[in-house]
């Protein structure tokens, strides 16, 4: 059984947010994938959807979240379940570091923009 200390993990900065991979393509996982990420003040997740089902659970802090037409503000603890294939995206709000976990029900998620074309991963996107 694989053990991951996360400290031992790699942690990947780009100029609006951190992500950690706690479970990926090199976590020996076959059909799941688990982001840990921090936001802080004036970081965002662009809009963009997945072809898979997505489940963030949010540890720490407050988002302004985007899905489809609607906004709200979601403030830890909290879970969202977003539908495969539904634009979605997250904003800073609030004075807290956001902290979430992003679960993915596939070994390598893609993420694509709103027009369709493939998005880079997080830790790939330095221009957001």
């Amino acid at each position: 059984m694989p053990t991951f200390s996360h400290g031992s993990l790699p942690m990947h900065r780009v100029p609006r947010i951190q992500t950690r991979i706690l479970v990926g393509d090199k976590s020996g996982a076959e059909a799941t994938t688990i982001w840990e990420q921090w936001i802080e003040k004036g970081g965002y997740i662009p809009l963009h959807y997945h072809e898979v089902e997505e489940v963030l659970v949010i540890l720490s802090g407050s988002l302004v979240l985007t899905l489809g037409d609607s906004t709200e503000v979601v403030t830890a603890p909290a879970t969202i379940v977003i539908p495969a294939r539904q634009t979605h995206g997250v904003e800073f709000s609030g004075q807290e570091t956001i902290h979430l976990l992003a679960f993915f029900p596939v070994k390598a998620p893609q993420i694509f923009a709103v027009d369709g074309s493939v998005r880079p991963l997080p830790w790939q996107d330095r221009d957001g």
